[in-house]
């Protein structure tokens, strides 16, 4: 095998760049090094590749790694080694990072890996996202057919097959994304990380029901989502507040648990799937249109709710024993550094396949403007995310060195 080609942008002082030098001294292995600091020529492309003066940049046989581990150049130039032995471990630089795994951000892994991409999907949370929430999961192709499967199996699948086409799937919270040149660093609590492109996969937070009296009850008798504790709910009068999927998944779990259970759909008509609507229905399940919660009461735990119902002017009244939430998504706020994103209604606007105005980044599942919200929609937005990034990195190649 030939030797490696390899060329080193140094500042001549840096720690990184210490262990670059030890590393392939360490392998005999030899380089060009031109010094940033010296080099005005050099200097100013590499400002311009990464976006800052960093220090070490190397090139070896034509790829570029910004700052890499030792593990990463004797990979690069082939050399076998023995891991132990070096200071510095681990993968930083990347194709591809994933912000976000829920189902959107799982298929946009699986995606990318298949189109021989590099890919780092980080989430703060374990993997699946909202999907870990629903208890029955059953209008997802070629899923629960037969009989309903729960949320957390489908996404342990999805998490399980995106790591074997080969993704690597990290727990940190992303802090912030930078625009560096033609790479993008992403800060996180598991670490700093370079790639070329980006995938926004950060889902959307749980809409609040804004009345007065909700916080003093907040898990003294309200809950937020479709909870999966059946013995909270075991024998009780529940009311659920919504009427979309959420909602419906929510009145279903609970109807093979509570005593009654009543949705309060705000809408003048439910709009969750009407496959949803009508197993929740079938299940004994109550739901009343166009009803406008207007309060909460009770001594030290929640005991009434009221609300005002479409064509009856008078208030109404329900003795409670518990309230779920479940109004579906609302934006969250964009990760930092992206705060210039155009926004559609607080989500990330977007153009065919995810693409946005930043070159290389990408946005996908309910963190966007998408139409239809359903599991099979955010999935399919990001295997189109994934698709439309592999042609965007082939038509946007790096710079290549005259060695």
């Amino acid at each position: 095998m030939p030797a490696a080609k390899v060329v080193m942008f140094t500042d001549g002082v840096s720690e990184s760049n210490r262990l670059a030098k030890d590393v392939l001294e360490s392998n005999q292995l030899s380089w060009t090094e031109r010094d940033i600091n010296k080099d005005t020529e050099a200097n100013a492309f590499i400002r311009k590749l990464c976006g800052a003066a960093v220090s070490p940049v190397l090139y070896i046989n034509d790829e570029w790694f910004p700052d890499p581990t030792q593990e990463e150049i004797i990979e690069a130039t082939g050399v076998r080694y023995d891991v132990e032995r070096l200071e510095s471990r681990g993968q930083t630089i990347f194709d591809v990072i994933v912000v976000g795994l829920g189902p959107a951000g799982l298929a946009a892994c699986h995606g990318c890996r298949l189109g021989g991409l590099s890919v780092l999907g980080l989430d703060e949370s374990e993997p699946g996202g909202h999907l870990l929430k629903l208890t029955e999961v059953d209008e997802y192709l070629g899923v629960g057919f037969d009989e309903p499967v729960p949320g957390s199996d489908i996404a342990a699948n999805f998490a399980e097959h995106a790591r074997h086409v080969g993704a690597v799937l990290m727990r940190g919270k992303v802090n912030s994304i930078r625009i560096q040149g033609a790479f993008k660093r992403v800060h996180s609590s598991g670490g700093n990380f370079w790639g070329r492109a980006v995938i926004i996969a950060t889902g959307a937070a749980q809409r609040e029901l804004k009345i007065d009296g909700v916080e003093k009850f907040v898990n003294r008798g309200i809950r937020y989502g479709a909870q999966v504790d059946a013995q909270i709910y075991k024998d009780r009068r529940v009311v659920v507040i919504g009427g979309g999927d959420e909602a419906m998944h929510a009145a279903i779990f609970l109807s093979h648990h509570a005593k009654f259970v009543t949705v309060l759909c705000p809408e003048d008509e439910p709009t969750g799937e009407p496959l949803l609507v009508d197993r929740a229905k079938q299940n004994k399940v109550r739901v009343i249109p166009g009803s406008r919660v207007v309060a909460v009461k009770g001594e030290d735990a929640l005991d009434y709710v009221f609300f005002v119902e479409k064509g009856i002017p008078e208030e109404q009244g329900i003795p409670t024993d518990a309230m779920v939430v479940a109004l579906g998504p609302a934006p969250k706020q964009p990760v930092a550094g992206l705060e210039r994103m155009p926004q559609d209604n607080g989500y990330l606007a977007h153009g065919e396949g995810g693409k946005t105005m930043f070159g290389g980044i990408y946005v996908a599942g309910d963190c966007t403007n998408i139409e239809t919200r359903t599991l099979m929609s955010v999935v399919a937005s990001g295997s189109l995310c994934a698709k439309r990034l592999w042609q965007w990195l082939a038509s946007h190649p790096l710079p290549k060195l005259k060695l």
